[in-house]
């Protein structure tokens, strides 16, 4: 297990670490905020946090998709190492023949979409869909340390965000379901549910 762990100490550079560490404490502290608070607005909040989660799902994936599929050029590890390259040549990058990143790039795309869309049915399509992604993302993990021996920063990135969306979602399905004929729901994103007068 410790030639593991250096697998992932040599293939993470600090300032990738630190900015996933950044990310992971700023999701963790909105959704514990959110509960804490409660009410409509704290649903708005959580649904803010997996909106802005996917929006950098969806520039990792897009990226990926850019260089490998589009350009067919290898992704280039952002600090250095030869990771992502090692798993790009992998028999893993693909799955039916079609590339890894272009999954992650419509379930990024299906999760905003139930992010967006308020309701009972769009907080479990959101959770959902978040526990195939974190599902999955612990598949690809466990490839990559123990398949492949190899890190790729942006499928590390990636997984660290579907951790944070699933854990996002959930909430929001445990906290919020079934509440909807309690405060009328707004369409908007930013404005939330207001309560009946």
């Amino acid at each position: 297990m410790s030639n593991k762990l250096t697998l992932l100490r040599e293939g993470i550079p600090t300032e990738i670490f630190l900015l996933l560490l950044l990310v992971t404490v700023a999701s963790i502290a909105s959704v514990v905020i959110s509960v804490r608070k409660g009410g409509p607005n704290a649903e708005r909040n959580l649904r803010i946090t997996v909106a802005v989660l996917c929006l950098l799902g969806l520039g990792i994936a897009g990226y990926v998709v850019y260089t490998a599929v589009i350009l067919q050029e290898l992704p280039q590890c952002v600090g250095g190492g030869g990771g992502c390259a090692v798993v790009e040549n992998s028999d893993y990058s693909k799955l039916f023949g079609i590339h890894i990143s272009v999954y992650g790039l419509i379930g990024y795309l299906a999760i905003f979409g139930t992010t967006v869309w308020q309701g009972d049915h769009a907080r479990l399509a959101a959770f959902t869909l978040s526990l195939f992604g974190f599902g999955f993302s612990l598949y690809l993990t466990y490839l990559e340390l123990f398949e492949i021996e190899a890190i790729c920063q942006w499928c590390v990135g990636s997984a660290v965000l579907m951790v944070l969306i699933f854990i996002a979602s959930t909430t929001r399905l445990i906290c919020y379901y079934g509440l909807d004929g309690g405060y009328e729901v707004n369409d908007d994103l930013n404005e939330g549910p207001e309560p009946n007068s």
